[in-house]
């Protein structure tokens, strides 16, 4: 028994698995881009669960995912209660988290299911997973937040699986744990380096951009240490690994006033021109091309 959202593992060789295209192509086609990109914890749970289907799933799991993703987490609630299994008791289990008003029973019933799930078996996706939203719990959800917890159990779900899509979830959120927090330079410097060395460990596609970027972002805005930052911005456009938008435009900026503080002006000005091909009417367009014009003059003989 594996949870739906991944399909059944190799453990010679996991990350490389494909999703069942099927899957994905209902997915696609059932929910529009803004509503897969909305940044709230339950689109989280989609990408764990709902995102790919098992080729033949219970059907009132599968229609719990459906309400879930469509922001009903109360109905999702009652279906997935409705269900069998330990991918039921799961997405109730995120169907609490995310159902308005908060309360502590809720909270706490989604603690209780997701430490059930993690005690019977921490190892498969569904154990993982509820590995994963226990320390969400305790970064976010809980009405007191324990940083230092989160840290911890973020840090053992990664050690614990390496490799695993699920547990590289944790990734990003530790490195905004770590990296935004009132420390002192040295613990800041020490952070910082436990991030970069994170970096070389994570497989998936989504955790090694979210990750970078987190970083780059921390060490732009926090210390304007363009020279580590820059590295870590190229890696995510080269790679094309940014979709959304906003990010996007965000990264583009950062990386062209990197490379021109860092005296790289061809690249800078490549980063610039890029930025206005795909942001033609941002409301910083007229300033980068007088920057990109500046740095045009600067490279004519």
């Amino acid at each position: 028994m594996h949870l739906t959202g991944f399909p059944a593992r190799d453990p010679q060789n996991y990350h490389t698995l494909q999703p069942r295209q099927a899957s994905r192509d209902y997915y696609v086609r059932r929910f529009p881009m803004n509503l897969r990109e909305r940044p709230l914890a339950l689109l989280s749970a989609a990408s764990l669960a709902f995102s790919v289907f098992a080729a033949e799933p219970d059907a009132r799991v599968h229609s719990a995912w459906e309400e879930l993703a469509l922001l009903n987490p109360d109905e999702a609630q009652l279906r997935f209660h409705a269900a069998a299994g330990r991918e039921a008791r799961f997405g109730e289990a995120i169907a609490l988290l995310n159902a308005q008003p908060r309360s502590e029973a809720k909270l706490a019933e989604a603690r209780r299911l997701c430490t059930a799930l993690q005690e019977e078996n921490v190892a498969d996706d569904t154990g993982i997973a509820a590995s994963y939203y226990l320390a969400r719990l305790r970064q976010i959800h809980d009405y007191a937040p324990d940083r230092t917890a989160a840290i911890l159990a973020y840090r053992a779900l990664l050690a614990a699986h390496p490799g695993h899509p699920v547990a590289e979830l944790a990734a990003p959120k530790l490195a905004v744990l770590l990296l935004y927090d009132d420390v002192t330079p040295a613990v800041w410097e020490t952070r910082a380096q436990e991030t970069f060395d994170l970096l070389p460990q994570l497989r998936s596609p989504e955790a090694r951009r979210d990750t970078r970027l987190i970083l780059a972002d921390a060490l732009i805005k926090l210390h304007r240490d363009h020279a580590r930052a820059y590295p870590l911005l190229t890696y995510c456009l080269d790679g094309d690994l940014i979709i959304r938008p906003q990010r996007l435009n965000t990264a583009l900026l950062q990386a062209a006033e990197s490379a021109r503080l860092l005296g790289r002006d061809r690249e800078a000005a490549a980063l610039y021109a890029r930025h206005l091909e795909q942001f033609p009417r941002d409301i910083k367009a007229s300033e980068i091309r007088t920057r990109l014009a500046a740095l045009s003059g600067k490279a004519a003989p």
